[in-house]
């Protein structure tokens, strides 16, 4: 029943839903976070290959993950949009992962330089973990060890990758010490808190008659938690005195907009949702960078 009501849906897309369904959503987050570093830290990233390798590099990812767990199977595919979609052009997909894999190399290796891997091997090594964890069978629930240690890796990969561009040309250095900066764990804890807020509310939506007073309580705590990261964001930006500080409003912000749409999930569909989750990490980050840029 749901997965003929998500077919009927996937024949004409909303314009809007194109943004998910082709994977652009986290890649554009990227470049946001990418942004708001270089700028926040003033470091003029002046060749476009670099955004346009991080780009290619986290859809890869993101779309191969799709891919994997429809070959995996299991009721996801069928309760998810995205997953379905992958389904539905599953070989059109993997061709584009394969060709943007291929540019992603020719832009490594003829536009960048090695130079590149110091930069690339942490966030590299925790995509493949990611993938590991990502595809292996997954118990119901969203603190499942296997959906767990995929969000982590998932969410150090992506926050060590969206750095590089501010690495690369600034002078923060490339070591891991470097790309593990605070900012980049407060990231790190906002895409883990995206991910597991996308998970409940597969689970509220697939469980929608069941209504109790545990539910109610989950949905209590993680408000909770959302807004004690957003407390955490708004002091460590008053402890600093760099352009860490429009960061840190940044995070504190993306927080916000995700409190407000977890109140307000039961008037949006699911894929709209899922969206706007990414949304509210691409706008406060971007503007972060913006405000950096004009203080300076």
């Amino acid at each position: 029943m749901m997965e003929r009501k998500m077919e009927q849906v996937l024949k004409r897309p909303p314009w809007w839903a194109w943004f998910s369904l082709m994977g652009l959503e986290i890649p554009s987050a990227a470049i946001a976070w990418a942004f708001a570093v270089s700028q926040s830290h003033l470091v003029v990233v002046s060749s476009p290959w670099l955004y346009q390798f991080l780009f290619v590099a986290v859809w890869c990812v993101n779309m191969l993950d799709r891919v994997m767990k429809v070959f995996r199977g299991g009721p996801a595919v069928y309760s998810d949009e995205c997953l379905l979609f992958a389904k539905k052009h599953c070989f059109v997909i993997s061709l584009l992962i394969v060709v943007a894999a291929i540019t992603g190399l020719w832009i490594m290796f003829f536009q960048l330089g090695v130079v590149i891997f110091q930069f690339a091997l942490l966030p590299g090594i925790c995509s493949l973990l990611f993938l590991y964890f990502s595809t292996n069978p997954h118990k119901k629930g969203i603190l499942s060890s296997a959906f767990v240690m995929g969000s982590f890796f998932a969410s150090v990969s992506f926050a060590t990758g969206a750095g590089i561009p501010a690495y690369f040309y600034g002078t923060m250095g490339g070591g891991w010490s470097g790309q593990l900066s605070t900012p980049t764990w407060y990231l790190v804890a906002l895409v883990m808190l995206s991910m597991f807020s996308r998970r409940r509310w597969i689970e509220e939506d697939d469980e929608e008659e069941q209504e109790s007073a545990a539910r109610d309580m989950v949905s209590l705590v993680w408000m909770g938690v959302i807004v004690i990261y957003v407390v955490f964001c708004l002091a460590a930006a008053a402890r600093e005195y760099t352009g860490d500080a429009w960061i840190y409003y940044g995070l504190a912000m993306a927080g916000v907009f995700m409190f407000v749409l977890d109140r307000l999930k039961r008037n949006m569909p699911p894929l709209m949702l899922y969206t706007l989750s990414w949304v509210a990490l691409i706008f406060p980050l971007v503007l972060s960078g913006i405000l950096a840029q004009a203080s300076s």
